[in-house]
């Protein structure tokens, strides 16, 4: 039983490793206009994720902004914005763009970041948190 429940286990996080990165518009992922509201830096999950991320404000337009980032390849890999590193209750807000470099998602309605304080990296086909930010 305990061999059935390591083989799964390695089955899951070896299926998160597919590849999910595309090309990115140039001059879109550059710094959003506006002030910066919150930051975190990434800390690792079930992959090794790096970078930072920042929340800017333009009058009233939300824009998350992922700075130096990386992480693994992954077949479902999704930006969640959180209320815990678990992704119980989470905004869907994009799909991953690219696992590395820099790169702007725009924020819609207006997401209470005292009660969503995370930025998650999730692999949503297997259920996988590959990294997350706390924003402050």
């Amino acid at each position: 039983m305990k061999t059935l429940m390591m083989l799964t286990i390695v089955l899951v996080l070896s299926a998160c490793s597919k590849k999910n990165e595309t090309t990115t518009t140039p001059g879109a992922d550059d710094v959003p206009a506006g002030n910066l509201v919150a930051q975190g830096t990434f800390t690792n999950g079930a992959h090794p994720t790096s970078g930072s991320v920042k929340i800017y404000d333009d009058n009233g337009t939300k824009k998350l902004r992922l700075e130096n980032f990386k992480t693994d390849n992954g077949p479902d890999l999704k930006v969640y914005l959180a209320k815990d590193i678990n992704a119980v209750a989470f905004m869907n807000i994009a799909n991953l763009r690219s696992v590395n470099g820099n790169q702007n998602y725009s924020l819609s309605g207006m997401p209470d970041f005292k009660q969503y304080r995370y930025v998650l990296i999730w692999c949503q086909q297997f259920g996988v948190l590959f990294g997350s930010a706390l924003i402050q």
